[in-house]
């Protein structure tokens, strides 16, 4: 289950393109909360403290979302938009969510203990997944699932999705066959082209690796 995290809000009167980006420059990151049966509405949140949440909490988490004077309302993360030059952050969608009802929202995979399988040789850790999509009450979410890729033992093994652990009244949406991580043995071309990788990024001898 996700911490308990707070986030204060204010009601966003600015929308135009020009207005928006005057706003993003004084720390500000536009939103939006919806759901719950209630109208959407535009909101603005200081950037720092956006960030601060992320780190606590990644995506994956149940927050209290205060807007203004109004009362808190339980809100997740639906989700967050980044600047595709920058990377800074340019937008978050909440949705309110209700302690007795089930929501669907993804979740991020946790690979753990992955040295163990990469270190067999010349073999490459296949991690087709980052995510699944969950359906549980919002008390449940988990704010990752871990995959322990220490299962992984020889070429071939396959931990899917259905493979999985989650919590009592936790749900697994995405289909059970598809393929969280396996172990590839890599060919001769493989291995080569691996090799002339190295060898396009090594400084020629005699010169320095600086340039």
């Amino acid at each position: 289950m996700s911490s308990q995290l707070e986030l204060a809000a204010e009601e966003r009167a600015v929308s135009g393109k020009g207005q928006l980006r005057q706003l993003r420059h004084q720390g500000m990151v536009p939103a939006n909360v919806y759901g719950g049966h209630q109208p959407s509405v535009s909101l603005q949140v200081n950037g720092v403290a956006f960030q601060k949440l992320l780190g606590h909490g990644g995506n994956t988490v149940i927050l209290s979302l205060k807007v203004g004077t109004q009362p808190a309302v339980q809100a997740l993360i639906k989700q967050v938009q980044h600047d595709p030059r920058g990377g800074g952050i340019t937008h978050v969608d909440f949705y309110r969510v209700a302690a007795t009802e089930k929501l669907k929202t993804s979740v991020q995979l946790q690979f753990i203990n992955e040295a163990g399988a990469a270190s067999l040789s010349d073999i490459t850790v296949l991690r087709p997944l980052n995510e699944v999509m969950v359906e549980c009450l919002p008390g449940d979410l988990p704010a990752a699932i871990q995959v322990d890729l220490s299962e992984l033992k020889e070429v071939g093994a396959v931990i899917r999705v259905g493979n999985l652990v989650v919590g009592p009244g936790v749900t697994i949406l995405t289909d059970h066959g598809e393929m969280v991580a396996g172990l590839h043995q890599r060919t001769p071309t493989e291995k080569a082209e691996g090799v002339e990788a190295k060898a396009e990024t090594a400084p020629a001898a005699g010169t320095p690796a600086g340039g």
